[in-house]
């Protein structure tokens, strides 16, 4: 496993748009009550999705494990799939694209959670459901890390992991300085394009490394 690989997958991940959104409408709730509030419930809410992809981590690696001499081939069809979507959301772009963003069903319930947060604590729980709901979005590039070998290397497991969050950690920092959520959805929106744009080349590039490696 190579640390730029590891970093590209991770990137893609991380700069997903419904994490984004996702963070923004939570702090923007807290921000009603305090920036304590905020910072308290983003840390809260980093470390519970940080923990529960942690937990998704080890029980999809299980499963894959049990396929390592054929799954090369599989991540590199699901990795064609991925890049063909990316670059379809950027010349093309749909909201709830499936497989890169959080499908359209999913958001109203989502927001119902989101609108319940009345406190820091409760970023918890709503952490929990929203890291099940983040999946279908997320998934691809950290089954295709996960997929990348045979047994687990928690240096490389948790990098990752970290490279996940940090865009978390950076939301949290910034509406709790005094940025306002709404800005951050703004970009959010204004930029969504160009974000799935990057992450289609991130996969590109992670494709044509795989590719050259295996000849």
């Amino acid at each position: 496993m190579d640390i730029l690989l590891t970093t590209e997958l991770a990137l893609v991940d991380s700069i997903n748009p419904c994490a984004l959104a996702v963070e923004a409408a939570l702090l923007a709730i807290l921000l009603t009550k305090s920036r304590r509030d905020v910072l308290l419930g983003g840390v809260l809410f980093t470390i519970t999705v940080f923990f529960m992809y942690l937990i998704y981590g080890l029980v999809l690696h299980k499963i894959l494990s049990y396929f390592y001499d054929i799954i090369f081939y599989f991540l590199i069809s699901l990795l064609i799939i991925l890049i063909i979507l990316e670059f379809l959301a950027y010349f093309k772009y749909k909201p709830g694209l499936i497989s890169v963003e959080m499908p359209m069903k999913l958001r109203p319930l989502a927001r119902k959670l989101i609108e319940r947060v009345n406190n820091p604590l409760m970023t918890v729980p709503v952490a929990i459901a929203i890291s099940l709901f983040l999946l279908p979005c997320s998934s691809g590039p950290y089954i295709i890390f996960l997929g990348l070998f045979k047994n687990i290397n928690w240096f490389y497991l948790l990098y990752y992991l970290f490279i996940f969050v940090l865009p978390m950690i950076i939301i949290t920092l910034l509406v709790y300085f005094g940025t306002m959520p709404e800005k951050i959805k703004i970009w959010r929106e204004k930029h969504i394009r160009e974000l799935h744009l990057i992450s289609g080349i991130l996969l590109l590039l992670v494709l044509l490394y795989l590719i050259w490696g295996s000849v």
